[in-house]
């Protein structure tokens, strides 16, 4: 598929209709262009890129073998054609065949080194041993409210509206709990079940990290349209929050958003069943919207709180 016909698929319309409320929400994104649809395709491969030097770190550092990421067609070249093709990619000036082509050059030797990788851990995982012992819980304070917990996982707001206030939340919440683990989310859509929980997880003591519920199962194909596979995946707020429970076995969740987002009871209550079933404390962080009823009944439930304070 052209970028024109990724273009011509991807009006308003089609949009809402593949990430589910996104065009009828107030920060709705509107026609994806060629220098939008080149932007995340990118970030798509940075990140794997990222996601793949980690676990090869992680396969050495904690399974006690080297992994060797090895790219061929993704490796520095000095073939100068080679180079422009990637150059002029970025600057989004590759004709859609040339553009097509390099994409699923890309993808296809991701696919091969993801599957090198899950091969490696498969053998990782059967070996691993868990000698750190748990972590200890601790007390500290995230503005008003007093929090105990050993494993804190903090969920943020990312979109637009809450952006200017992530580096605010940050720097209070690692002011007592210097290990809590953050992800941000473009946004707090609870709608639909969590589909990517893998995309916000990251290794934890004393929990195997070669599990393959822990990494991307497969690489997208060209035709899956993978800068809007990409962004639905940073906007899937149901697999941020079954992630911290799932897999990165918490025992708090501090989340913060603006609640602007359509929800369902019925994610709202798989998610909950999770969160209670592990003796996990939920605390919901808005800054003066009404946090849905739901939500603020889990909240309590749990043991934790919703916190209503401007920053």
């Amino acid at each position: 598929m052209s970028r024109r016909n990724c273009l011509a698929t991807l009006g308003v319309g089609s949009l809402g209709m593949m990430m589910p409320g996104v065009a009828r929400a107030e920060e709705a994104t509107g026609k994806w262009s060629e220098k939008s649809i080149t932007d995340y395709t990118q970030r798509l491969f940075d990140w794997l890129k990222a996601n793949f030097e980690r676990r090869a770190t992680t396969l050495q550092s904690v399974g006690g073998k080297e992994f060797k990421l090895e790219y061929d067609y993704l490796a520095p070249s000095d073939d100068k054609k080679r180079q422009r093709t990637f150059e002029r990619f970025a600057e989004g000036r590759l004709s859609d065949k040339d553009t097509e082509e390099h994409v699923k050059a890309c993808l296809a030797e991701f696919e091969r080194v993801r599957q090198a990788l899950a091969a490696a851990e498969m053998v990782a995982s059967a070996v691993w041993k868990n000698g750190e012992g748990e972590a200890a819980a601790k007390e500290g304070r995230i503005f008003d409210s007093t929090i105990t917990a050993a494993r804190l996982t903090v969920v943020l707001d990312s979109s637009p509206s809450m952006k200017p206030y992530v580096e605010a939340l940050r720097t209070e919440i690692t002011r007592d709990f210097s290990a809590a683990y953050f992800v941000e989310v473009n946004g707090c859509q609870l709608t639909r079940p969590a589909v990517v929980p893998w995309f916000y997880a990251a290794p934890v003591q004393d929990v195997n990290p070669f599990t393959p519920d822990r990494h991307i199962p497969k690489i997208p194909v060209f035709e899956d349209l993978p800068h809007s596979t990409f962004i639905r995946w940073t906007r899937d707020a149901p697999a941020a929050l079954n992630c911290m429970v799932d897999l990165m076995k918490t025992d708090a969740i501090y989340w913060f958003c603006d609640f602007d987002d359509p929800d369902r009871d019925g994610v709202i209550v798989e998610f909950g069943k999770k969160l209670l079933a592990q003796k996990a404390k939920l605390y919901a962080h808005t800054l003066d919207k009404k946090v849905p009823t739901l939500l603020a009944t889990l909240a309590e439930r749990s043991g934790g709180q919703v916190v209503r304070k401007k920053i």
